[in-house]
């Protein structure tokens, strides 16, 4: 914002400083929100997939030799 004073008068540098700074804000809400409903209950440590009915879908149903 300080630097923006040099170019342009106080207020639209305070407006721009704020409403990047909420715009930021709100983006970073949604993208966890986007990433949560994504992974759902979690990834698997072994492969690294979407964990589905408290099971790895690819690990399970392997069989170990």
């Amino acid at each position: 914002m300080i630097g923006m004073m040099a170019f342009l008068a106080p207020i639209f540098a305070v407006a721009i400083a704020v409403v990047t700074y909420f715009g930021i804000k709100s983006f970073v809400k949604w993208r966890k929100k986007q990433i949560q409903k994504a992974l759902g209950e979690g990834m698997c440590a072994n492969c690294g997939t979407k964990i589905v009915e408290n099971k790895c879908p690819i690990c399970n149903t392997t069989k170990e030799v």
